[in-house]
C-alpha cells in the first residue's frame, strides 16, 4: 500500500491533505480543554519554565507569559520542570544550590493549583561531572556519597510539594541488542556512563541503580509514602530495550520486597514518547512509531504491578521538516497522535499520566520536527483536534476540522 493514499484501518484519505491543515485560530478561550476531555482517563501533563533557555532560540519563558500560562492551566492538571530540577541546574557546584526557577515553579503550581512532577535526581547526561567523581571507578565512594546526599536534600527541600519523582533516567542505550532476559539485563546497560563508570552495577556488591532508588525510597517515606517513584527511558517501545527495562524493573522489586514486606521500590514506568511519523535518515534513526507496539509496552510494564506513564510526549514529522509544517505533513502527524491516544484511552486503567514535552513548535527541543499540539504564534495544528477526539478524527478528518464542535461535547466549550 502507498504511504501517501490510505492509512490502514483509519479511514482518512491522505491525498486531500494539499487543501487541508490549516484549521482557523479561535480564540485561546473557545478550544476544548484537553485536561477536561480527558479527566476520565488520567491527567494531562506538560512541561514548564521559569526562564528564557538561551540555547533554545525561539524558546520562551512560560511563567510571566499570559498567553503561555493560559494555555497550560487550561489543558493540563500537572507539569514537570523541562531543566530546572535537573543536577546541573539545581547543583552546578559541589557548595552551590541554584534553586529559584525551581521555586517559581512550585508557586506557580501552587498558586493555580496544579500538580508538580519532579524530573530528575540522577542522570547521566545534564549532570556535572565532578558529582559522578568524574566516572572514576576507584572513586565510587565519593560517587555514592554524592548521589545519595544529592537525592537527600532535594527531595527534602521539596518535600510533598512534589507527587512524585523521576529517580533514575535513561540508564539504558538507545538501543539494546537481542538476547535480553531475567539475568543478563546488565550487560546491556549504558557502560559509558558517568555513575555506571564510577559505581558499577554489581548485583551482589554497590550497584548505582539500587542505591538511587533505594535512597529515594527511604525518603520518600518520611515526606509521603504515596509519593510515586519512576524509572524514566525513551524508545520503551522496542522490543529489546522494553525487555531489559522489564526485566530490571522486576528484579529490583522483587529484591525489594523480599526484604521490605513486600514493599515495592519501583513505582512506575515513564515510558518517553518522544514519537517518529517517519524514520531513516541521521536525524529519525529509529523509523516510523508502531501504536501497536506503544500498546505492547505498556501492557508489559503493567503485568508488572506498577503504573505507566507516558511522559516527554512529542511527535516528529518528516525528516528534518522546515517550519511551518505542511498541510499534508500535518494531517500524517494527527493521524498517529489520535492512534496513540485511541492506545492511552484503552489502556487508561494502567496509565498514571499523559505528559507532552512542550507546547509549541518553535519552543520544543525537537523543533525541526514540528512535534507539538500548536504551531507558530501558538496555532492549534490538527493534532490539537485529533487528540481531543481521536475517534473523530480518525473516522473523517475532513469533516471534524469543518465543524469541531460538532464532534466534542458540549459541556467542554
Amino acid at each position: 500500500m502507498k504511504r501517501f493514499l490510505l492509512l490502514a484501518g483509519a479511514g482518512i484519505t491522505l491525498l486531500a491533505c494539499a487543501t487541508a491543515g490549516r484549521v482557523e485560530t479561535p480564540h485561546f478561550d473557545e478550544l476544548p480543554s484537553l485536561r477536561m476531555i480527558w479527566a476520565d482517563y488520567f491527567p494531562m501533563g506538560n512541561i514548564i519554565a521559569s526562564v528564557d533557555f538561551t540555547w533554545q532560540g525561539a524558546h520562551v519563558a512560560d511563567i510571566g507569559n499570559p498567553a503561555r500560562e493560559h494555555l497550560l492551566t487550561r489543558h493540563f492538571d500537572i507539569v514537570t520542570a523541562e531543566n530546572e530540577m535537573k543536577p546541573d541546574w539545581i547543583r552546578p557546584q559541589p557548595g552551590a544550590w541554584n534553586i529559584v526557577g525551581a521555586n517559581r515553579i512550585v508557586n506557580f503550581t501552587q498558586t493555580h493549583g496544579m500538580r508538580l512532577h519532579g524530573h530528575t535526581l540522577v542522570w547521566h547526561s545534564q549532570t556535572p561531572a565532578w558529582m559522578y567523581a568524574h566516572g572514576n571507578r576507584s572513586h565510587s565512594a565519593e560517587a555514592i556519597e554524592n548521589m545519595t546526599y544529592h537525592i537527600e536534600r532535594v527531595m527534602r527541600y521539596f518535600g510533598d510539594s512534589v507527587e512524585s519523582w523521576d529517580v533514575l533516567n535513561e540508564v539504558f542505550p538507545s538501543t539494546v541488542g537481542g538476547g535480553v532476559g531475567p539475568g543478563n539485563w546488565r550487560g546491556f546497560l549504558r557502560n559509558y556512563s558517568g555513575w555506571f563508570r564510577a559505581i558499577g552495577s554489581d548485583p551482589n556488591g554497590d550497584c548505582f541503580i539500587w542505591i538511587a532508588f533505594t535512597t529515594a525510597r527511604r525518603i520518600a517515606d518520611e515526606i509521603n509514602p504515596d509519593m510515586i517513584l519512576y524509572y524514566n527511558d525513551y524508545n520503551l517501545d522496542s522490543p529489546n530495550k522494553r525487555a531489559a527495562v522489564y526485566y530490571m524493573v522486576r528484579e529490583l522489586n522483587a529484591r525489594f520486597a523480599a526484604e521490605n514486606n513486600g514493599r515495592r521500590l519501583i513505582d512506575a514506568v515513564g515510558m518517553q514518547g518522544h514519537y517518529h511519523r517517519d524514520g531513516a535518515g541521521a536525524a529519525f534513526p529509529w523509523g516510523p512509531t508502531s501504536p501497536a507496539n506503544v500498546r505492547a509496552s505498556i501492557q508489559r510494564f503493567a503485568s508488572l504491578g506498577v503504573y505507566v506513564s507516558i511522559t516527554e510526549l512529542d511527535v516528529t514529522v518528516g525528516n528534518a521538516v522546515s517550519r511551518p509544517i505542511a498541510p499534508r505533513e500535518e494531517r500524517r502527524q494527527a493521524i498517529l497522535y489520535a492512534q496513540l491516544f485511541q492506545a492511552f484511552r484503552d489502556n487508561a486503567e494502567h496509565i498514571r499520566r499523559v505528559t507532552f514535552w512542550g507546547i509549541d513548535d518553535p519552543a520544543s527541543w525537537r523543533a525541526r520536527g514540528s512535534p507539538l499540539l500548536f504551531g507558530e504564534n501558538l496555532r492549534p495544528k490538527e493534532s490539537f483536534w485529533a487528540v481531543a477526539n481521536p475517534d473523530a478524527f480518525l473516522r473523517d478528518a475532513n469533516a471534524f476540522l469543518s465543524d469541531p464542535k460538532a464532534f466534542i461535547d458540549a459541556r467542554y466549550w
